[in-house]
């Protein structure tokens, strides 16, 4: 039975991924007045004026995903949930309009505080503490959290789809049931993404792309690594520092970039060419080079927050707990003082007023 899964669920990814392929090739060979990269961003080094086609492919894997599963649940008598799907359709929508128009943050910050609201009214909510008020909070801020930071961090080519699909694998392995289909899909649809989106990239996701990149990791984290113990005693800090683990680079960037650009004086949502990435290149690394780095960073952050989930039932001795906040501190120090570093240099801190 679990060689027949398995047979399943690779032959599943596969098509997934084959489909995605002849997707990507037909959009960007057919000449189709695609969507172009906006120009006013100011994070990348390379050129703007490229399709933002993959938020597209991703969205429509999501769709074939849950039409997948809803002929699978009929079958067995059973359903998904449709939540995710509400949420991706309009982080999706929110993120394509964004993409055309260039609205300001609030636009944005309005429809994921919506995605929120869906997520705690359908019960899928952070549940760390014996606070309802406390766990309603944190799920809005970690969706609207999550989905920024993201967004944020695709701002290299191949960064944001190499880290996405490090974290999916991770929390493939957590999953069950239809949960475990969608990511799948979403998983294969940004490995064929990577084959345009790695330097030099032929392609971009856009933001319609990171933000339902953004919305589908906020669900499946808050159901699998921040609702991952059984029990709720005060806070629950072990999630927070799987949670930190999982998630250690696009937090750290997130972190480090907001508070450098507050410290010289500029607003946390306006792009620049100072995050961990730009910086590494700075600092002499080539870009697949440095994407490679923080995707090992990840990869073993996520390694360790599975290993301890499943073999601790979600649960940290002090020790263990200890161990994993020191590592995420040293790597969030050396990512923070060189980004103040660079910054430094370039005049660009304390410039308030």
């Amino acid at each position: 039975m679990l060689i027949t899964e398995i047979v399943s669920q690779t032959i599943y990814f596969a098509v997934i991924v084959g489909l995605c392929v002849v997707g990507y090739h037909i959009l960007l060979k057919r000449g189709f007045n695609l969507p172009q990269k906006k120009n006013n961003t100011g994070e990348r080094f390379a050129s703007q004026t490229k399709p933002i086609i993959g938020g597209t492919i991703f969205f429509i894997c999501i769709v074939l995903a849950y039409i997948y599963c809803t002929v699978k649940g009929l079958n067995e008598g059973e359903l998904p949930s449709y939540t995710l799907l509400i949420c991706c359709t309009l982080a999706f929508t929110m993120g394509y309009i964004d993409d055309v128009k260039n609205f300001s943050p609030l636009f944005k910050l309005v429809f994921q505080i919506l995605c929120a609201i869906i997520f705690i009214a359908n019960d899928t909510h952070i549940r760390t503490s014996d606070n309802i008020f406390l766990n309603y909070s944190l799920t809005v801020f970690w969706v609207v959290g999550l989905m920024n930071s993201i967004n944020m961090l695709d701002n290299m080519d191949g960064i944001t789809a190499s880290i996405s699909t490090i974290i999916f694998i991770g929390l493939a392995t957590l999953s069950s049931g239809f949960d475990t289909e969608i990511i799948f899909a979403i998983t294969a649809s940004l490995v064929a993404f990577l084959i345009w989106n790695w330097h030099p990239a032929k392609m971009y996701m856009g933001d319609n792309g990171s933000q339902l990149l953004g919305v589908l990791l906020a669900y499946f984290s808050i159901t699998y690594v921040w609702n991952s113990s059984d029990t709720i005693l005060g806070f629950n800090y072990a999630q927070l520092i799987f949670i930190c683990m999982m998630f250690i680079v696009p937090l750290i960037d997130t972190t480090t970039v907001a508070i450098n650009r507050f410290l010289g004086g500029r607003s946390p949502f306006v792009g620049d060419r100072y995050h961990t990435t730009h910086c590494l290149v700075y600092k002499g690394l080539s870009i697949p080079k440095t994407v490679l780095l923080l995707d090992f960073i990840n990869a073993a952050g996520c390694f360790a927050a599975v290993y301890f989930i499943t073999t601790g039932n979600g649960k940290l001795s002090h020790t263990e707990a200890i161990i994993l906040t020191a590592l995420f501190c040293i790597v969030f120090g050396i990512a923070y003082v060189t980004n103040l570093i660079i910054r430094k240099k370039n005049n660009l801190l304390y410039k308030h007023g």
